[in-house]
């Protein structure tokens, strides 16, 4: 776990942490920049949509990956990044998200 604490730590120092929110609905939805994409993150539900979390921590290998810890402690250190969106790009941005896929270039 301390390798992952250190991995979840690096993350929020860095500013890879997102707090979405929709608007006019509201909808929250936290994000983490990882290594290979971002990952949509549900701390509530401990869900991620990162490849470790499918085959290391759905096999039980592990016990979570660092983007849930990342997000948890983002959150009680108020230490992310706040994004406002309109609630149109909700759909498209998720399935981006879900895939796993890195923030196109613009």
């Amino acid at each position: 776990m301390t390798s992952l604490l250190a991995e979840a730590e690096n993350a929020v120092r860095a500013g890879r942490v997102k707090l979405y929110v929709f608007k006019p609905s509201g909808r929250r939805r936290w994000v983490v920049v990882g290594k290979h994409g971002e990952y949509l993150v549900l701390p509530g539900s401990g869900y991620c949509s990162c490849h470790d979390f499918f085959f290391r921590v759905m096999s039980g290998e592990k016990p979570t990956c660092y983007h849930l810890i990342a997000a948890r402690i983002a959150e009680e250190r108020s230490r992310y990044e706040l994004i406002e969106e309109k609630d149109s790009n909700h759909d498209k941005l998720m399935s981006r998200w879900i895939r796993g896929e890195s923030k196109p270039e613009t």
